[in-house]
């Protein structure tokens, strides 16, 4: 399992995206956050700082390319940073909760 995490500076976009998702059975839930800060270093070397909203989710490390690829199609040119982090440990009542909610691979 995994812990899908998305970055944009699209609020509605993270809304949606959670929905999508979620209606999808693509992830097992939707955390969002508030509006954070996000400092990257530019191509000349300064530090450019960013408001970006963060959206995570519980899902299975096999559909990562699935929802990867799906975002593509429906964000194009506009799509929002992906990336997934593992999930080492987890109560197993919890674990056959979350995998009961996300579609079967």
């Amino acid at each position: 399992m995994m812990i899908l995490q998305i970055l944009s500076q699209d609020e509605g976009q993270v809304q949606e995206i959670a929905d999508y998702l979620l209606k999808e059975e693509l992830i097992a839930n939707a955390m969002l956050s508030e509006k954070m800060m996000v400092k990257t270093k530019s191509a000349n070397g300064t530090i450019v700082s960013s408001k970006q909203y963060k959206l995570q989710g519980i899902s299975k490390s096999l559909l990562f390319q699935e929802i990867n690829h799906k975002l593509k199609l429906l964000y194009g040119d506009n799509m929002p940073m992906l990336y997934s982090e593992p999930i080492i440990l987890i109560d197993p009542v919890h674990q056959d909760a979350i995998l009961n909610s996300i579609r079967k691979v």
